[in-house]
């Protein structure tokens, strides 16, 4: 999956496992979503520096300003976070 243009804010586009991805969840479609919609400069501009939830937390722990600008930090804090009321 990859998205245009991380100026043209709203093109994405996906590859065939993301329909077969579940819906929610951990590597889910709408955790594909958001990592991809964080690659966008309005809402980030991340880049992939690792991938995969236990690089993204060895990232977190040996250099947090690092983790920030990974989008499978974004994503993986989305789907194993949600909001509760």
């Amino acid at each position: 999956m990859s998205q245009s243009d991380p100026d043209a804010d709203g093109v994405v586009y996906l590859c065939g496992a993301f329909w077969t991805a579940p819906d929610t969840g951990t590597d889910s479609r709408a955790g594909t979503l958001i990592h991809e919609s964080s690659h966008f400069t309005a809402h980030g501009g991340t880049d992939d520096w690792v991938y995969g939830q236990a690089a993204c937390k060895d990232l977190a722990i040996h250099n947090p300003s690092r983790a920030i600008d990974n989008a499978d930090s974004h994503e993986y804090f989305a789907e194993n976070h949600p909001h509760q009321s």
